[in-house]
């Protein structure tokens, strides 16, 4: 046999392939189990990802992030009462195990014994040898095949088929197209994960993982295809789902918490990850829907904090850096913004949430030119990534270009997107057409509501109300500076407005803006 202790109370048996902590048997996916397998092997040394990529995911194409995810996974089910991370990043060159590893001893001696049976065999079989194995080959056989029967009721027999699907667990089959289908984006791929997984939920033992990840399936189709309700709708029963098959895990939270974030319930996300957090604290991808769904709600300091507490973890986490770029945009810190983001994009060019991004980086920067040009390459790969549309909005008419702009508003207008209704009401100022809504605004009592409210205000011929309004907006968080820059609201101001007073106001509201922003920016103390 092949036994690797692993720290103080883990032992890896390789024969059975299983992991006991203790005494107790503790259940792993088939990809954990070679990660495990693969790095207590090569302790204490660091294993490349190329080694983990070829043993692991036996030469399969996988990005980093999956792999991180992965090995986040297994830190969870090897982690101690201390706080020793079991399992440490080497930047740039891969991950070890930060546990003492000891072969078992006794078990080499066995397997010694195990690999010399001659040396039990009496001289007399050494006449007809060939004959004589041949023979007591058959007689074992049938021993073993009647004891078998013996033990086992005739309604209880496996058939030959039943035994080599056996072979493979439900629970590992489910693992390995999980662990395949994280991350997709394109929309066919989405559409044959969907499919596969929801065949396989009837046979599998380990629904949860399943109930996951086709609901970031389900809310990545939603979101980057057309921002189709229906779709929303099911990433949101599939969370529910997998929270009702186990609420003793974080990742379901987690999906509830992204789907709750793209509902506009951000109260409820929060809680949604504060729970995952509880069952994981280490895991980063809980902290950083806190951080979205904080940022989202205009709680800008709360934001920081949650994602200053998965960075410190996983620095180097896609969704750390991505999710920590956005809140720095709300903090005026945009150098360190963009240094996520060139980082992000370098390592994936096309992916569809770091282009968008940094699309708002340019806007936020005043850089609108840039923005236009990042949009195009955004809409080109997605071109129903209704969100871009809307950047792409902002982006044209802080130009002048109030023509081109409509066109996306239009389109925006007429989605089912939570940003229908501020596209139609921005639409309806810059043409005075009266459109109807089709979209379902956020359900939370936020800032972007209080925008909405004051956008209505102004389409109704009330500018002081929308002035009240927005102010209400920017002292609940509102920090997007480039909607209140809109061209679009200036002139209908200067249309409505009776005194320069009004434009006096609104430009109040903007300077106020920059300097809320100004102060979130984290102090440097200096270097005596």
């Amino acid at each position: 046999m092949s036994v690797y202790k692993v720290g103080e109370n883990l032992t890896l048996n390789l024969d059975e392939r299983k992991l006991f902590k203790g005494s107790t048997e503790v259940s792993l996916p088939e990809l954990s189990y070679r990660l495990l397998v693969c790095l207590a092997e090569r302790a204490p040394n660091v294993v490349s990802h190329d080694i983990l990529l070829d043993y692991v995911w036996q030469g399969k194409i996988v990005s980093e992030d999956t792999i991180k995810k992965r090995v986040s996974r297994l830190r969870e089910v090897l982690a101690v009462e201390e706080k020793l991370e079991p399992i440490i990043a080497e930047r740039g060159l891969g991950y070890r195990l930060n546990l003492l590893v000891k072969r078992d001893e006794r078990t080499v001696h066995l397997q010694g014994e195990q690999q010399n049976p001659s040396k039990l065999v009496s001289p007399q079989f050494h006449f007809f040898i060939r004959d004589r194995v041949i023979l007591s080959g058959l007689v074992i056989f049938g021993i073993i095949a009647l004891g078998v029967l013996q033990q086992r009721e005739p309604s209880k027999i496996l058939q030959p088929e039943q035994v080599n699907i056996s072979l493979l667990t439900p629970d590992e089959a489910i693992e390995l197209d999980v662990a395949r289908f994280m991350g997709l984006q394109n929309s066919s791929k989405i559409d044959s994960a969907i499919l596969r997984l929801e065949n396989s939920i009837n046979q599998a033992s380990n629904k949860v993982a399943i109930f996951s990840i086709l609901s970031e399936l389900y809310l990545t189709k939603h979101k980057l295809y057309g921002a189709n309700q229906d779709d929303l709708i099911q990433a949101y029963q599939f969370a529910v789902k997998a929270v009702n098959a186990s609420n003793s895990q974080p990742w379901p939270y987690v999906a509830l918490g992204n789907v709750q974030i793209e509902q506009g319930k951000y109260k409820n996300a929060i809680e949604s990850a504060n729970k995952a957090i509880s069952l994981s604290p280490k895991w980063v991808n809980a902290h950083a829907v806190k951080s979205s769904a904080l940022n989202h709600r205009g709680d800008i300091s709360g934001a920081w904090q949650a994602i200053q507490i998965a960075h410190k973890l996983q620095p180097d986490n896609p969704l750390v850096q991505k999710i920590r770029a956005q809140v720095l945009l709300n903090k005026n810190m945009f150098s360190w913004s963009e240094r996520h983001l060139e980082s992000l994009i370098a390592s994936t060019p096309q992916d569809a949430f770091y282009l968008l991004t940094q699309a708002e980086y340019f806007l936020a920067t005043k850089e609108y030119e840039k923005a236009e040009k990042a949009l195009i390459e955004l809409l080109t790969l997605k071109p129903n990534f209704i969100e871009a549309h809307l950047l792409m909005a902002s982006a044209l008419e802080l130009q002048g270009k109030v023509d081109k702009s409509l066109v996306h508003l239009e389109r925006i207008a007429n989605s089912q997107s939570k940003y229908a209704k501020l596209a139609l009401l921005l639409a309806n100022l810059a043409d005075d057409n009266n459109r109807n809504v089709k979209g379902k605004p956020s359900e939370a009592d936020t800032y972007s509501n209080h925008f909405i409210a004051s956008l209505t205000a102004l389409s109704n011929k009330d500018p002081d109300q929308f002035l009240q309004l927005a102010k209400k907006a920017v002292q609940s968080g509102f920090s997007k500076e480039y909607l209140l820059e809109s061209n679009i609201i200036y002139t209908s101001l200067e249309q409505q407005g009776q005194s320069d007073n009004l434009l006096k106001d609104y430009q109040a509201l903007k300077t106020n803006l920059f300097n809320i922003k100004q102060a979130r920016r984290v102090k440097r103390v200096p270097i005596l």
